[in-house]
């Protein structure tokens, strides 16, 4: 567990607003062999913002207990280098849309 990582991606992450009325939420899984570069942070909300607004979600994918992974595309170099899965899901939690979770956590 990297704290200052997810610290950094909560950081990132916690202004982006819902894109679809379907996603109830997204989780992120941060790849932990990274270290934390602060001026990074822009560029990684962008990319994220981009990745985002680009999915054509799968519903039925989208309902399912895993929920739907996306691929990150290898032009998303930072979302590359900081997070090692992202998955959408259908219902929400309360706390941010954009949950940043540890691998093997159970949602």
């Amino acid at each position: 567990m990297n704290p200052d990582l997810e610290d950094f991606l909560e950081g990132a992450f916690s202004s982006i607003k819902p894109t679809s009325d379907a996603i109830g939420r997204v989780v992120v899984e941060p790849d932990y062999d990274s270290g934390v570069v602060a001026d990074d942070e822009q560029q990684l909300r962008s990319e994220f913002i981009e990745l985002l607004n680009g999915q054509n979600v799968d519903g039925n994918a989208l309902k399912s207990h895993d929920g739907f992974e996306v691929k990150i595309p290898d032009r998303c170099k930072l979302l590359s280098k900081y997070i090692r899965r992202i998955t959408f899901h259908a219902d929400s939690v309360e706390g941010d849309w954009v949950e940043v979770a540890p691998p093997g956590y159970w949602i």
